[in-house]
Parts: C-alpha cells; sequence; structure tokens
C-alpha cells in the first residue's frame, strides 16, 4: 500500500494540508498496538522540513480480525525545495513492523500557457501542431504538444524561457496544398501567458533558381544558442517550397543567439542540378522568404562519379556549410557511373560545401539497390562564383587514408578505465584522398604484443571494436587484410595495412606514431590508364613519417598478382612505372620508417586496370 497526495500547485503559501487514512488489518485473535513513526526525504534527498509529513497520531490499536486507522497530513506549504517528496511510515508491534510509502509533489515556480492556432481563414484550426520545448532555467528540457485540437488549450509550464513551433495545414497529406510555419525562437513564461499562432500572418517562400521555379529538396531551419542546453533548433525538409509560408511571432531576438538557414536543391536534367544555401545570425525568423538566383551567384562543380566494375548507379550530392549552422540537407538523382554530375552551387553567405559519393549496385533481397560504397570530403571546401572546379569520386588507387581525426589510437575506456587500442582508419578511401566507407567480402584486424598475438578481430580498423591492453611499456603491431567483393570493384581488391609502434599507459587519448603512403595515379572513372603506357604516380607518405620526420621509404610494384615484385625508385617524390596489359592489374607495396623508428606497411592488390 502506498499513499499518492498528488501535486500541490505553484505558489504555495496557500496550500492546505491533506490528510489520507492509514490502514492496518489485525488476523489473529488478539488486539495488537502498533507503534507508528515517520521518516521524511525532500527533493533535494534531505529530511523534509519538520511538519511536512505528519501522523495524526504516535500509537494505534488495531482489534483482533479488524481493522484501525490512522491519519498521514502532508503540509506543502512547508519547506522551501520543489520537487518530489516522499515519507515512509513503519509501524512495528508483536514482533512485526510494516512500511508504508507516500509521496506528495510540490510544483515548481510554474504558469498557465494556453495556446490557440487560427487557420488561414481566422478560424480555429482543424489541421495543426504546436510543440513547445524549454531552452533555458527550470524550463530546460520541458516539452509539450498540442495536435488538432480546435480552440484555447492551456498547459502547465515551468517558469523559464521556450521555443514554440506551429504548423498549420490545409491538407495534412499534402504539404503542397499550404502549410504555414509560425515560430516564436524565444518565449518567456513568467507568469499565466497567452499565444495565438495566427496563419494569416504568414507570408510565402520564394526560392528560385535560373531557368526553375519549383525545387525538388527544400529544407529551412533555425536554432537558438542557450547557456543551459546547448543549441535548440526546429525546422522542415520538404519536397519543394511550394504552398509553404513562414512567420516570426514574438518579440525580436536582438542577443545573437538566432540563426536561420536555408537550402534547396533543383534538378536541371539527367546529369545536373542546382544546389543552393543561405542564411546566417539574424533577428527574426523569416517572415516569409524571397530569393531568385542569378547564375552570377554561382560556382560549377563538376563530379567525376568512378565505378571500376559494371553496371554500377550513383548518387552524389554537395551539403552546404553555413558559418554556424548544422550542416544543410543533400539530395541528388540517381544516374550510371562511371558519369559526370555538374553542381551549380552557391558562393554567398560564407557558404562551403562537404560533397558525398554513394555507389549503389543491384537490387537487394529488399527490392532495393545494394550499397556498395561511399566516399566523402574530408572538409567542406569554398568556391568563388563564376569559377569551375572539379571533384571525382570512387576512382583508385584505393587505400588506407590519416589525416585529422584518423589513425591509430591509444584510449581509455570510460567505463572500465582500461587501456585500449583502437585503429580508425578508413582503409578503403579513394584515389583523391576522399574518406571512404565500404563493406568487405572479408576483413581481418590483429593486435601482437612484443611479436605475440594478443587479439583479433573482423573489425575492418573502423573504430568501433577497441584491442584492451596492459599498461606496460611495449612494441606493438597493429595489422589489416580487407577484400571487397568482385561486384563491387575490380581495383584495389586486397588492401593489406600495418603497423608498428611503441606504446604505453597514458591518460587520456592519445594519437600512435603511424604512417601511410597514398598513390596518386591518373586512373580514368573507370580507374584504369592505357596498357603499357609508362606511367608517373606521385607518391605521398602521410602521418608520423610525414615531411621531415622521413627516415625511409621503399616503393615495389607487381604486374602478377603479388606473386613477384619489383623496386621502383622514388624520385621527387613520384614513381615511373608501366601500366599493366588490357584488364590486368598492377599492386603495389610500399614500407615506411620514422626517424623514430616506427614503421608502416602497405600493399595494395589491382590498384588499377590497364585499357
Amino acid at each position: 500500500m502506498s499513499l499518492n497526495y498528488g501535486t500541490a500547485l505553484w505558489p504555495h503559501t496557500d496550500d492546505k494540508p491533506v490528510t489520507k487514512k492509514l490502514s492496518y488489518r489485525n488476523l489473529g485473535t488478539t488486539d495488537v498496538t502498533l507503534d507508528l513513526s515517520v521518516s521524511t526525504v525532500d527533493a533535494e534527498g534531505k529530511p523534509a522540513p519538520a511538519g511536512f509529513f505528519a501522523l495524526g497520531a504516535s500509537k494505534v490499536t488495531v482489534p483482533a480480525g479488524g481493522t484501525a486507522e490512522v491519519d498521514l497530513i502532508a503540509d506543502t506549504s512547508v519547506g522551501d525545495a520543489d520537487g518530489t517528496y516522499s515519507g515512509y511510515v513503519t509501524a512495528t508491534g508483536a514482533g512485526q513492523s510494516v512500511r508504508t510509502a507516500a509521496v506528495a509533489v510540490r510544483e515548481a515556480e510554474s504558469y498557465d500557457l494556453t495556446v490557440r492556432t487560427l487557420g488561414r481563414d481566422g478560424a480555429d484550426a482543424q489541421n495543426y501542431a504546436t510543440t513547445l520545448t524549454g531552452v533555458g532555467g527550470p524550463a530546460a528540457n520541458f516539452q509539450a504538444r498540442v495536435d488538432n485540437e480546435p480552440g484555447a488549450r492551456t498547459i502547465r509550464v515551468p517558469k523559464g524561457s521556450y521555443t514554440l513551433n506551429t504548423a498549420v495545414y490545409q491538407d495534412p497529406s499534402d504539404y503542397t496544398a499550404g502549410t504555414d510555419w509560425i515560430a516564436q525562437p524565444k518565449l518567456e513564461i513568467t507568469g499565466d501567458t497567452t499565444v495565438v499562432s495566427d496563419a494569416r500572418t504568414t507570408k510565402p517562400v520564394d526560392l528560385t533558381v535560373p531557368g526553375i521555379d519549383k525545387a525538388d529538396y527544400a529544407g529551412t531551419y533555425y536554432e537558438v544558442a542557450t547557456t543551459g542546453i546547448g543549441r535548440v533548433g526546429n525546422g522542415w525538409v520538404l519536397r519543394g517550397f511550394t504552398g509553404f509560408r513562414t512567420a516570426h511571432m514574438g518579440p525580436a531576438v536582438t542577443d545573437g543567439s538566432l540563426l536561420q538557414t536555408w537550402d534547396a536543391h533543383f534538378v536541371k536534367d539527367a546529369t545536373s542540378q542546382y544546389s543552393v544555401a543561405f542564411g546566417g545570425k539574424t533577428n527574426t525568423v523569416a517572415t516569409g522568404y524571397t530569393k531568385h538566383v542569378k547564375a552570377t551567384e554561382l560556382a560549377t562543380l563538376k563530379v567525376g562519379l568512378g565505378a571500376s566494375a559494371p553496371g554500377k548507379t550513383a548518387l552524389a550530392s554537395p551539403y552546404a556549410h553555413l558559418p554556424g549552422a548544422p550542416e544543410g540537407n543533400g539530395f541528388s538523382a540517381p544516374q550510371p557511373a562511371p558519369g559526370t554530375r555538374t553542381f551549380y552551387v552557391s558562393t554567398g553567405d560564407g557558404a562551403t560545401w562537404l560533397t558525398r559519393y554513394n555507389q549503389l549496385g543491384d537490387k537487394d533481397q529488399w527490392g532495393y539497390p545494394a550499397f556498395e560504397g561511399a566516399w566523402e570530403m574530408v572538409k567542406p571546401k569554398r568556391y568563388e562564383a563564376g569559377r569551375m572546379y572539379r571533384e571525382t569520386f570512387g576512382t583508385g588507387v584505393m587505400g588506407p587514408l590519416l589525416g585529422e581525426g584518423m589513425g591509430v589510437l591509444r584510449t581509455v575506456d570510460p567505463v572500465t578505465g582500461l587501456q585500449q587500442i583502437v585503429g580508425a582508419v578508413p582503409l578503403a578511401s579513394d584515389g583523391e584522398g576522399h574518406a571512404g566507407t565500404v563493406p568487405y567480402s572479408s576483413s581481418t584486424s590483429t593486435l601482437y604484443r612484443d611479436g605475440v598475438k594478443v587479439a583479433e578481430s573482423t573489425d575492418p580498423l573502423s573504430g568501433y571494436e577497441p584491442f584492451a591492453v596492459d599498461a606496460a611499456d611495449a612494441e606493438y603491431r597493429l595489422t589489416a587484410s580487407v577484400e571487397r567483393p568482385s561486384q563491387a570493384s575490380s581495383v584495389s581488391t586486397r588492401i593489406e595495412a600495418g603497423f608498428t609502434f611503441r606504446s604505453k599507459q597514458v591518460a587520456a587519448t592519445t594519437a600512435l606514431p603511424v604512417s601511410t603512403v597514398r598513390f596518386a595515379a591518373p586512373v580514368d572513372l573507370s580507374s584504369r590508364v592505357p596498357e603499357r603506357a609508362q606511367v608517373l604516380v606521385p607518391v605521398t607518405v602521410q602521418g608520423a613519417a610525414a615531411g621531415t620526420n622521413l627516415k625511409s621509404l621503399a616503393v615495389s610494384v607487381s604486374y602478377d598478382g603479388g606473386a613477384t615484385w619489383q623496386s621502383v625508385k622514388v624520385v621527387g617524390g613520384l614513381i615511373s612505372v608501366k601500366s599493366p596489359a588490357k584488364d590486368s592489374g598492377i599492386s603495389f607495396s610500399a614500407k615506411v620508417t620514422d626517424k623514430q623508428g616506427n614503421t608502416s606497411t602497405l600493399t595494395i592488390h589491382n590498384a588499377w586496370l590497364g585499357k
């Protein structure tokens, strides 16, 4: 049995004591006298002040075969702390004890928020959604929502700062029939408040590019920076802005905490599209938005869609990065690969763009195109209006990539405190240096300590499966061997990497001294080079041995799948090799040593094919 006294609404100066009955039953044949006591805990885990929970008597006699009652009074006017209070009544007698719990909630400073939503006709809206999110003070993380309830609705809310967003739909199944977004990015609740979201205050969004008025994919987003819970935002992702209208509600936000972004993608034809993004710091969420983008505001980005196996489909898209804002939305139409897709991207408002590329294969068992690999820029790039740029994805020579956020790390498990070594190396990054994530037909990673194998996993150094190690100083060798399925790729079919280094206990995550070698071969979009042509291949060392810390670099080449190897000199950062015969592959092997004696090895089978 427990007693629930409910919630006493703020303020508490006029709270009245509430009495509930504790009932005890005696199943025996003699009367039993119970000694009663109550212990309490307030909302902060401390004993509640005297009088918050009080017993009507310190003893009660329960007759044989009968029942007896005693009052337990909760007085929420007592004390200062708001929140949940607990009481525990212990009854002792006849060699037994019974414990009964009680709970009462003393509401923090709160008020009635009344919300009402009007449609475009001025009447109470029938189809709408209003969301309230607490962003500051006692309201932080508070959330409430009202959907499709015509008329005024009242919500009890803590004092504090909020965002309030209302969407009004002419037809909930078709946003293009008319959708109104009314946003109040800062709503201060310091007393009983009424908010009316009125669709009649909204204005249309009109964002176009040269020759195209309707976007195929579009979005807008705003966020408010808070001191308590970080950034809080709200926004839309739409199939274009047709029928979409917006309005700001409430006072302007003048403290620099508000920003809003807009992005849209317009398909021009089967192999080209416009991708534009605008926005930044503002004082209000836009009431309507008009932007007719001119050709002179755009840069041209030609993206090579590489694929070394036949019958592939490509999806490529640039993603906008506006200063201080989260990454924008991407969109693209699928097209055959190899191929080229042309993007016309906006250059204003400090926009930079990060392009991603996915290779898709035949349909899987559920009827969807099979994922066969993804590559993306390591960092966004800025483009200038009127200029043309080129990026190529998914071509050889594919191999490990090292850089910011990539490498082999010594870490401390945050839960167990144990030492770990973890590899976070994208092993199949493409020839242009775009980080790659691909499915493998086989994958093995192995860790050796002082020459003795200590652990093995199937994780391809993705960073998700650390190896547990002890604290002592030791020499480690971490190896990885992966193979790509032939239907996905005919180049870089097997990649083998090894890293040898010394390591000991660390107090925080530490990058370990590992290196790799990159081969920037002049391949076409199918990762081929004319057969038997003499080819100059730039060779770059990344990681610990880069630059002046390089002690030695040895490169070998094989034309028979790695059965035999020939040493190749690196002169001025280049090697000169002969392209293999048509449909045959060339393989590379490299060993690099830094001046501290750490070594790394790499073998790439079928780096490219002859044509």
